[in-house]
């Protein structure tokens, strides 16, 4: 997926209380998300963190923070992102190659 939805005042109101490298880095998991169309793999946290670019102590633990704050941990390590995942079924539903062809029909 090239881009996604990115409300400013929802995102504003829902970030309003984090840092802003953790700003950022939310952003970037978001990025990651989308890239990748599916939820982050939190199996192995470390190879997690190296993809995320979390190296220090801080941002690590600012990764940890993110993930229990705005990601639901699935039994496989599956970290999902219920409003991405809204996203990416209207998404799918769009862009879907088995589904009929839309015309653009004149009267």
């Amino acid at each position: 997926m090239n881009t996604y939805p990115h409300h400013i005042g929802d995102f504003n109101t829902a970030t309003r209380h984090l840092s802003r490298d953790e700003r950022a880095m939310y952003r970037d998991m978001l990025d990651m998300y989308y890239d990748k169309e599916c939820p982050l793999d939190g199996s192995d946290f470390d190879l997690l963190a190296k993809r995320l670019l979390c190296v220090t102590p801080e941002d690590v633990a600012s990764l940890q923070f993110l993930l229990q704050e705005f990601f639901e941990e699935q039994e496989d390590g599956q970290c999902r992102h219920h409003p991405s995942e809204r996203n990416l079924a209207i998404y799918r539903s769009n862009h879907d190659p088995a589904a009929p062809a839309k015309k653009n029909q004149t009267p």
